[in-house]
């Protein structure tokens, strides 16, 4: 999660940058069609250009924004607003699936036309170096947050307020603490399934348990740890920034029906019990198939 300071201070965007990109806005301006032409030759060379773009509808309303983004590129406001248009335009282009790396190959041709532009109209100097480096700094920062739209939806959040802000890292903290109890807490209760390992199998050498009730009470053990090691490793992804899976909650809860169906399966006039928690099973067990099938596509 970026905010609006951070972002600038990531790229060392400040006052003087805008100003330079200010500065050029006129130039700009009187490039903009001979952009929008250059930017349509550039990507019609793509496979899918008409996919994406497959009418004059469509076509006409798209240079329409794209010239409106790119004099938005010299205007000098960079405010939380500019950023969430730019969070727009991220989500759109993952909306439609168009792949990450065409936009940052016309990301690089926008870079190098406002390049030549510059040396072709402004004579060298110092003042032509630090505008080109500022053009570079926006180009980079555009790109960063539309393309954070297609690894991780939540990586940029504009608050409205300072107050806002403050909230939402107190909650991205507080819910980074709680993840890290979580963790602790199936390391724990790891540890605890352990201990009923080995007591049923103490129980069973030096107390004369039965030996079937014994080896179903060891095979339930098991698929407890078995479920918690793969909701542990969840939760570790989840630490990591990965997307927490849902799937291991479920893992779990079938994990501790079949362990409980073991269980009933030795105890007489149970098998009413059984059949609920084999239904119970096989729904969770396709709620299971599902989501992995959803993930995998």
């Amino acid at each position: 999660m970026e905010t609006l300071d951070k972002i600038k201070l990531i790229y060392s965007f400040d006052e003087e940058d805008a100003s330079n990109l200010t500065q050029i806005k006129d130039l700009m301006n009187s490039n903009a069609n001979e952009f929008i032409s250059g930017v349509y030759s550039f990507i019609s060379n793509f496979d899918d250009f008409s996919k994406f773009l497959p009418n004059d509808e469509i076509r006409t309303r798209h240079r329409e924004k794209l010239k409106i983004w790119f004099l938005s590129l010299f205007s000098g406001k960079y405010d939380n607003e500019y950023l969430r248009q730019l969070k727009r335009i991220g989500e759109t282009h993952s909306e439609i699936k168009l792949p990450s790396h065409y936009v940052s190959a016309t990301m690089n041709y926008i870079r190098n036309f406002i390049h030549k532009v510059i040396l072709k109209n402004i004579p060298a100097s110092d003042k032509r170096d630090e505008i080109i480096k500022s053009i570079n700094k926006i180009i980079d920062i555009n790109l960063d947050i539309i393309i954070s739209s297609y690894i991780n939806e939540g990586k940029f959040y504009i608050a409205a307020t300072k107050f806002e802000t403050k909230i939402i890292k107190f909650s991205s903290k507080f819910s980074y603490t709680l993840d890290l109890a979580l963790v602790i807490s199936l390391i724990i209760a790891t540890i605890m399934v352990f201990l009923l390992f080995i007591f049923e199998i103490y129980k069973f050498a030096f107390g004369g348990g039965a030996f079937e009730s014994t080896v179903v009470d060891i095979l339930g053990a098991m698929l407890i740890v078995w479920a918690i090691r793969e909701l542990l490793e969840e939760e570790v992804k989840k630490l990591k920034g990965h997307k927490f899976a849902l799937s291991a909650f479920i893992g779990l809860a079938m994990a501790a029906l079949l362990r409980k169906i073991l269980i009933f399966s030795l105890a007489p006039g149970k098998s009413k019990e059984v059949a609920i928690l084999g239904f119970l099973v096989l729904v969770l067990g396709i709620v299971y198939w599902l989501m992995n099938k959803s993930t995998k596509s």
